[in-house]
């Protein structure tokens, strides 16, 4: 795995996939980055941007706890960035929060880290994630981990890494394409979303083939098609089929996972940036759908009444 820039904490994922789903906790868990340790005037600041409460658990994540859960090093004194979360009930939905007002987070945009966040299994968790100072965002992972284990969640280590490795690709292949025309961050989640909505919708458990075919209709439907390079696509393919084998398209978590999938289609396609993304595309002669479960219900009803119309005809 590539070094990547401490943003420690940012992602508060990865809630076990192996046991039940948590229930609304008690108390909000907020992790420091260990560099805040010595230095209360960034920590105070911290903490009022992540709106910590008195009865809040506090943990730190250190070097040692990036190591063990990211299999990276980084000494203590770069781990900056901190999160805040709250655990909800089931169907209360996934609310993250970036506060940049002391850092910028360079590279890693509010729905990549939902996208992470879905793919660990967190579907229903308030989140606020800020940073100390600019950084790119990129390790977010450990600080969730520590909190989900602080809360006694056991981690599950295949899924925990799904959703690093489906970061990581979110964020190179933004970075190899950042002067591309016709390329968004935005496209990209929402490509990637519609890809998961598809496998789970048919069953979860789809071959190879059939998840090319899906990678490569997702890649038309969002204007992607002849921009992302083969082995651009190779990666993400095989992110989706290491998801599939963790077993979370079938699981207990699927409906979950769908749900809150179309709910982050709808906070995309909503935003500003996809808007600025469709706009530019169509300048470039392209299309991207607002939504492929549309497209999918289009062409359903155009194949029905079509249908209907070669019947009527085979009659005569």
């Amino acid at each position: 795995m590539r070094k990547m820039m401490p943003l420690i904490i940012v992602l508060l994922l990865l809630m076990p996939l192996n046991v039940k789903a948590a229930s609304e906790w008690n108390q909000a868990v907020t992790v420091y980055g260990a560099g805040l340790e010595n230095n209360q005037e960034l920590l105070d600041a911290t903490s009022e941007i992540l709106g910590v409460m008195e009865e809040d658990k506090i943990e730190y994540v250190r070097s040692g706890d990036v190591e063990k859960y990211l299999g990276v090093t980084y000494d203590d004194s770069v781990l900056k960035s901190s999160i805040r979360i709250l655990q909800k009930d089931e169907g209360q939905g996934l609310d993250i929060t970036v506060d940049e007002s002391m850092g910028q987070i360079t590279k890693i945009t509010e729905e990549t880290y939902k996208n992470a966040l879905l793919t660990s299994g967190i579907t229903d968790a308030e989140v606020v994630i800020g940073a100390a100072e600019d950084v790119t965002g990129e390790s977010a992972l450990s600080g969730i981990y520590k909190a989900y284990e602080a809360q006694g969640e056991e981690i599950d280590p295949e899924r925990t890494q799904n959703a690093q490795d489906e970061l990581e690709a979110i964020s190179d292949i933004a970075e190899e394409n950042s002067n591309v025309e016709g390329f968004s961050q935005e496209q990209l989640n929402k490509m990637i979303t519609e890809i998961k909505i598809q496998v789970i919708e048919a069953g979860g458990n789809l071959s190879e083939g059939e998840i090319r075919n899906i990678v490569g209709e997702e890649l038309e439907a969002n204007g992607l098609n002849g921009v992302l390079e083969q082995d651009q696509i190779d990666r993400i393919t095989v992110i989706i089929m290491n998801i599939q084998d963790s077993g979370l398209f079938q699981s207990e978590e699927a409906q979950r996972l769908l749900d809150s999938s179309k709910n982050l289609i709808d906070d995309i396609t909503s935003s500003e940036g996809f808007q600025d993304a469709k706009d530019s595309a169509q300048e470039l002669g392209k299309d991207i759908q607002e939504s492929g479960a549309w497209e999918s219900f289009k062409n359903a009803v155009s194949d029905f009444f079509k249908a209907i119309v070669d019947f009527f005809r085979s009659l005569f």
